[in-house]
């Protein structure tokens, strides 16, 4: 391995963090996702969350963690700190735990395909 080749890409990360580079979900987890497209239940961006089914939402992402299984995306919500982890799998995306404030819960596990 060259370690110009090793450097550069750590050093380029550490500056942008440094800077505040902010949030930045994978490009597997960004789209619109539901279990009736084309209407969609679920839009995802770089830095923000919408929840597009039953109320209109938007969520700006606080960290967006993916370890190519599950998708953990923080935000606030009325002063209350909340990451919804969502499992991908198959070509599916399922809510399957909720965290408030310490607190875990059920998700809904209702899957979801990702919409054209």
């Amino acid at each position: 391995m060259n370690i110009k080749g090793y450097l550069v890409p750590v050093a380029l990360s550490t500056l942008l963090s440094a800077c505040g580079g902010g949030v930045s979900t994978p490009e597997e987890v960004r789209g619109t996702w539901s279990d009736a497209c084309p209407t969609g239940m679920l839009s995802v961006d770089a830095d923000t969350m919408h929840i597009l089914y039953p109320n209109k939402e938007d969520f700006t992402l606080t960290a967006s963690e993916f370890d190519g299984h599950t998708w953990k995306a923080s935000f606030e919500n009325g002063g209350k700190k909340i990451t919804d982890n969502y499992v991908l799998e198959n070509g599916t995306i399922w809510l399957d735990t909720v965290n408030v404030d310490g607190n875990s819960f059920s998700g809904p596990k209702t899957k979801m395909t990702k919409c054209e």
